[in-house]
């Protein structure tokens, strides 16, 4: 099975409350996926302290550590499994000793466009998360190009894992980045702000704030809870779409934060994934394709 079979498959074991067999399925991940070792590490960490095991999951990062896999600070101290070790001082010597191994070192940041075969209709900016593989999250957005819409897929140019995963590290860095490529893709087009995770809480907040004065909308899939923006009065008018996953630890902040934008006026629509945690669902191009019906609806 892939690694996200594998997840999956554990929160269906974890919401039947079948921990045991959830805890013997993430270890025996532990190995299996080398070029996802850091990403994998620190999910069985996840699982054990859902599980009630956090001095295996302590174990699990420090052996990982030990054997050279690093994660940028963010990924694990703003992480909603793990906060039964996070005041720990096991859990502080861990991050610190991870973000001392930290590369710093900037990557290209080229990014990937794909072209409907007419004229497009509008323009998909997609984000990716804090932790994620330019090419795979790519590929994902791809097929809606086939919808007429301009697919751009910005990359970061910052490091968040010893696997070479790229997150978005530096705020300000990215909204600049960000903010001149749709300045240069939109064309006059509607556009959307799309993103999962992490580059969900920026595409909603990018497109309320007016700071990418291009973006008619937003879709935001998997918001997490951390900073995610102040709904006010004064915020720009967007349609937005916001999914989260039924099991996703984030799901109480993402319907507060839809709440918020329906009790200021924003025409919003909240989905809640099915047997679903802080992932893509399995239907993720239907869902998408029905997001970007309704933040695009007045210009269809």
């Amino acid at each position: 099975m892939f690694l996200g079979q594998v997840k999956d498959k554990v929160v269906e074991l974890l919401a039947d409350g079948r921990f045991g067999e959830a805890r013997e399925l993430a270890l025996r991940a532990r190995g299996a996926y080398p070029k996802q070792r850091a990403l994998t590490e620190i999910w069985v960490a996840e699982t054990l302290c859902r599980t009630g095991d956090e001095d295996a999951a302590l174990a699990v990062l420090r052996d990982a550590l030990d054997e050279g896999v690093w994660w940028w600070h963010e990924l694990l101290m703003i992480n909603p499994p793990l906060r039964s070790i996070q005041g720990r001082p096991e859990f502080a010597e861990i991050v610190r000793r991870s973000e001392g191994c930290r590369d710093r070192a900037p990557r290209e940041t080229t990014p990937i466009v794909f072209e409907p075969e007419g004229k497009p209709r509008g323009v998909l900016v997609a984000l990716h998360a804090r932790a994620d593989r330019h090419v795979g999250f790519a590929r994902r957005w791809k097929p809606f190009s086939t919808a007429g819409f301009r697919v751009v897929v910005p990359q970061s140019s910052e490091v968040s894992t010893s696997d070479g995963d790229l997150g978005w590290i530096d705020d300000g860095l990215a909204r600049g980045q960000v903010a001149e490529l749709c300045a240069g893709v939109a064309d006059g087009l509607p556009l959307v702000l799309a993103g999962y995770s992490q580059g969900a809480r920026f595409a909603a907040e990018w497109s309320l704030s007016g700071v990418i004065p291009e973006a008619t909308g937003f879709i935001a899939l998997c918001p997490p809870e951390h900073n995610m923006p102040v709904v006010t009065d004064a915020a720009r008018p967007s349609r937005g779409v916001v999914l989260t996953g039924e099991h996703d630890d984030d799901r109480p902040a993402a319907e507060r934060f839809a709440a918020e934008l329906a009790r200021h006026g924003f025409d919003v629509k909240l989905d809640v994934m099915a047997e679903t945690g802080h992932t893509y669902p399995k239907d993720f191009a239907d869902r998408i394709h029905g997001a970007l019906a309704h933040v695009c609806v007045s210009r269809t």
